[in-house]
């Protein structure tokens, strides 16, 4: 946690250095950034489509399944529970 905090702090220190901000507002150089950004969402698209090709292939649930599935869950026992102190509200 303390090399967190001052990674972060001499982050904000170069940050505010004007030759830092400077080059940063070098459209060059924020077009590069955007590409950067753009090519990790890529690959993080891919990763995931292949990840859930393999799961698929091994018959495994993939973490979006897994997310719908606690879903549901969570809905039919509220759903459940509902129903329970309804009853129990009608003797």
């Amino acid at each position: 946690m303390d090399i967190k905090k001052t990674l972060l702090t001499q982050a904000m220190k170069l940050a505010q250095n004007p030759k830092v901000m400077e080059i940063a507002m070098n459209p060059k150089v924020m077009e590069v950034a955007m590409k950067a950004m753009a090519a990790k969402a890529e690959v993080t698209t891919a990763m995931h489509g292949a990840t859930n090709s393999v799961a698929r292939g091994l018959n495994l649930a993939t973490r979006d399944e897994v997310k719908e599935l606690r879903r549901t869950i969570r809905k039919l026992e509220d759903q459940l529970a509902a129903s329970r102190a309804e009853a129990g509200e009608k003797p």
